[in-house]
């Protein structure tokens, strides 16, 4: 569980979505190194950036989710 650092590039915006240790999504734009807090439905909770793609945060957020449930086929 200490692997919660996956990042994804947003194909658009190429704003980093990554997986923090509390089971948020840090938003990072790497142009500004502006950088935002949400939860898996893109509610801002803290810094710079207010606003998150809810698909991004949602498929990052959930990787939370996912990889604490037990996985019979593993």
């Amino acid at each position: 569980m200490s692997n919660m650092s996956k990042q994804v590039i947003h194909p658009l915006t190429g704003h980093v979505y990554r997986l923090t240790e509390d089971g948020l999504v840090e938003v990072t734009d790497p142009r500004t190194g502006a950088q935002g807090v949400f939860d898996f439905q893109a509610r801002w909770q803290s810094g710079e950036l207010r606003h998150a793609d809810l698909q991004m945060a949602g498929w990052v957020g959930r990787l939370a989710q996912r990889r604490t449930a037990p996985r019979p086929e593993e």
